[in-house]
């Protein structure tokens, strides 16, 4: 075994760390009551935003992905139209969080936040109005979910600035990987 070998297997054991993590908090959600059917805090999407904050963009984009396979798969969800909107939604904010913490260097884990869970609820909506319900009449929602984007956004941000504050993702990282 080369030592190559060595930081591959560390680096694919971080990101199984990260994966489970954020699937973990996903399972842990579908017990947390729901006052709207679709809404949902996005505790999973708490890990992406660290990953996302912490610059480990490419690390993200493979948690995100994972983790909508992984929680359709326990649900029992996996292609179905939920987990299209889950993994639409979870890959197009992640992408954007990407292009937003990058081109706005002074922006906070709270801005990142709302932009994500913004961007997640909004690609739901629009894979809803083109694959599922065909119909201009579910954008009356577009309101709704633009202020439990907000915050729940905001709630996510919290939480993760709290993780933030007290794990450093970059020593994490070289703990898992070096």
């Amino acid at each position: 075994m080369k030592i190559t070998d060595k930081i591959d297997e560390k680096y694919i054991f971080f990101i199984a760390m990260m994966t489970a993590l954020a699937s973990s908090l996903n399972l842990l959600e579908m017990f947390i009551p729901k006052p709207l059917p679709f809404m949902k805090i996005g505790l999973s999407n708490i890990i992406v935003l660290i990953l996302v904050f912490s610059e480990f963009y490419k690390e993200a984009i493979i948690v995100a992905f994972s983790k909508s396979i992984i929680g359709a798969f326990l649900s029992g969800l996996l292609f179905s139209p939920t987990f299209l909107l889950s993994l639409g939604g979870n890959l197009v904010s992640c992408i954007l969080m990407i292009i937003f913490s990058k081109a706005l260097k002074n922006i906070t884990i709270f801005g990142v936040s709302v932009i994500g869970s913004y961007f997640h609820l909004l690609t739901q909506l629009i894979i809803m109005r083109i694959f599922i319900i065909q119909n201009n009449s579910i954008l009356l929602l577009y309101p709704l979910i633009a202020v439990i984007s907000i915050l729940t956004g905001l709630l996510t941000g919290m939480i993760g600035s709290l993780f933030n504050k007290y794990i450093d993702m970059r020593s994490v990282y070289v703990k898992a990987c070096v």
